[in-house]
């Protein structure tokens, strides 16, 4: 009886470990794995734009890309990621680029939105 008993709980704790010790998905079903082969990279001057909570990044270059936007807007991918203290400072932000947006007050002029799931600061002022 004692030794069934061990075996059962035994059994289950090892299941329980493998279980845990497999990649974790997302909320949506995808990898995490997935999603940051999906992931940029971005440096550029953090700068607020016209509404509270609407950021822009200026001076915008992609990591490994020579040609690439010049502008970004900046939104952050949870409440955990905070963008107020980096305004003004150049950043280092990666995530993930959405579709792009027709800029205001003008035809062609596109602007396409970062997702920002991680932030850090390069330097403390923009140049």
């Amino acid at each position: 009886m004692n030794r069934t008993f061990l075996a059962v709980c035994g059994a289950a704790l090892l299941s329980t470990a493998l279980v845990g010790a497999q990649g974790k998905s997302s909320g949506d079903g995808t990898n995490n794995a997935a999603a940051d082969a999906n992931a940029v990279t971005f440096t550029g001057c953090l700068s607020p734009g016209s509404s509270p909570d609407s950021y822009y990044l200026t001076k915008a270059k992609q990591k490994g890309v020579k040609n690439s936007d010049k502008t970004l807007k900046i939104v952050a991918a949870t409440p955990k990621v905070k963008l107020e203290p980096f305004v003004t400072e150049e950043v280092e932000v990666t995530g993930t680029i959405d579709q792009p947006e027709t800029a205001a007050g003008t035809d062609n002029a596109k602007t396409r939105t970062l997702t920002v799931s991680k932030v850090k600061v390069r330097t403390q002022s923009c140049g």
